[in-house]
């Protein structure tokens, strides 16, 4: 009997975890999973390969097509299109934004009614005697309360859709820097080059000279630090640019080796076209900020909840009801019956509501206030970075690239007529080298500046128009 208890417990045991889904279950190793994503992507690195489910979508018109090779070379538009596409972050951030607005409608719900059965005696049913009474009840939302529900989750989708678009601005400042600066490396790649092959022939010919008993062992040692000091810089410049297209990669799901030609806009190219006027720049950003947007949201749904957490104030419905008794007696259909109940704001008048609500929309607009004078700082700072760049570069084109041409030419003249010797020609040589080198770093400065303000003003693309 004992063991017919036991094991009747332990059945009756069993059927209740079952029921309550205590069942065990087969918990997968999330760290087993991430291995075995990175390695999916090792033995397929092409981001034009990696989601082959997606390629009618990539190529579905909006903008550059995505082959399904590698291509040859990448233009910065096409490189910004593969990047957002395959930007397991920007998925993931797409996706938030898809349950948030889900949750827009989640929120827009009213509550069920409640059909009820009562005062129901079998006894008297099977004596013909008895009464049952149905109702149906209605319980009538306050004022303003769904609606401040949906302002909330609105608000929400804006700060999911605001995390989507900086991380894609993010995506296309990252790529369009990239591009930028692979293209000014090059140039200053080829300038630096020049500047060492330069100082190496000065070495060669300070050797000759001690050689000949007509230099220095000072002046050869000097030599060959200039060259070494050269040379190293060279070295820097290559690390960079290997260190950038790496990154730019990374941005594409390119292999580490892949030989892609990056097309840029060419760094020497004199002068850009025109800043658009300070308020077109600011009413553009404030238009496309999504920092703006947010915060324009937060107001609305402060303003919501304000309203419905005032309406708490009044009386309000808790139920009504509409119901019939079905007795013996009422053959009429005069059994109709009607109940309602009414909160009545007597004890708590819901002030402290009223009052964090209020709080909450002041705080609300004076963020919405503070947002726009952030904007409208930032761009005029980085604005004036812009203009001041563009009037470093201009100012240094006029005045040292025609002194560095006009020398390099008496140099050449100097030399045909044997007024100098060839390490004097060298030099000048080197310096022209240099200022070249010089300009770019310029330029450099200038395209850094406009990065800057294309992300603060909203326009990422590769040119700002007026």
């Amino acid at each position: 009997m004992d063991a017919l208890k036991r094991v009747s417990s332990a059945c009756s045991l069993t059927i209740v975890c079952i029921l309550t889904g205590c069942g065990s279950t087969v918990v997968s190793s999330k760290p087993d999973k991430a291995v075995e994503i990175y390695r999916d992507s090792l033995r397929d690195q092409s981001a034009f390969a990696i989601r082959r489910a997606e390629t009618e979508a990539r190529n579905d018109g909006q903008g550059p097509k995505i082959p399904d090779t590698i291509p040859q070379s990448l233009t910065v538009d096409s490189a910004i299109v593969i990047a957002q596409k395959n930007s397991a972050r920007r998925l993931a951030l797409e996706a938030n934004v898809a349950v948030a607005k889900a949750n827009i409608a989640a929120a827009d719900r009213r509550k069920n009614p409640e059909f009820r059965v009562s005062q129901v005696r079998l006894d008297e049913l099977l004596r013909d005697s008895g009464q049952a009474r149905t109702a149906l009840r209605f319980f009538p939302d306050r004022p303003g309360a769904v609606a401040a529900d949906v302002a909330e989750a609105r608000e929400k989708h804006a700060r999911a859709v605001a995390a989507l678009r900086l991380e894609e601005q993010a995506i296309e400042t990252d790529v369009q820097w990239a591009f930028d600066d692979v293209v000014l490396l090059d140039a200053e790649i080829a300038a630096a080059k020049t500047i060492a092959q330069t100082r190496q022939t000065l070495m060669a010919q300070m050797q000759a000279r001690v050689a000949a008993s007509t230099g220095t062992s000072l002046d050869e040692a000097l030599a060959e630090l200039s060259w070494a000091e050269a040379d190293t810089d060279l070295a820097q410049y290559e690390a960079r640019r290997s260190e950038i297209r790496g990154l730019l990669f990374d941005r594409l799901g390119l292999p580490p080796d892949s030989s892609v030609e990056v097309i840029g806009e060419p760094p020497l190219s004199w002068p850009p076209a025109p800043l658009p006027s300070e308020k077109v720049l600011i009413e553009q950003a404030l238009r496309s900020s999504p920092e703006v947007a947010v915060a324009a949201a937060r107001i609305d749904a402060a303003d919501a909840r304000n309203y419905a957490e005032r309406a708490k104030r009044a009386p309000w419905f808790t139920f009504l009801e509409v119901g019939y008794e079905f007795t013996p007696k009422t053959n009429s259909g005069l059994g109709w019956t009607f109940q309602g109940g009414v909160d009545l704001p007597i004890f708590d008048t819901n002030s402290n509501g009223v009052v964090t609500s209020n709080a909450a929309k002041t705080a609300a607009e004076r963020a919405f206030e503070a947002e726009v004078e952030r904007i409208v700082r930032d761009v005029r700072a980085r604005r004036r970075d812009v203009l001041s760049a563009e009037v470093l570069v201009t100012q240094y084109r006029s005045r040292a690239l025609p002194a560095a041409e006009r020398a390099g030419k008496e140099a050449q003249k100097a030399l045909e007529n044997r007024n100098i010797d060839n390490v004097r020609a060298l030099s000048i040589a080197e310096r022209q080298a240099v200022v070249q080198l010089h300009l770019l770093q310029l330029i450099r400065h200038y395209r850094s500046a406009m990065s800057d303000l294309r992300k603060t003003s909203g326009n990422v693309k590769p040119a700002l128009t007026p």
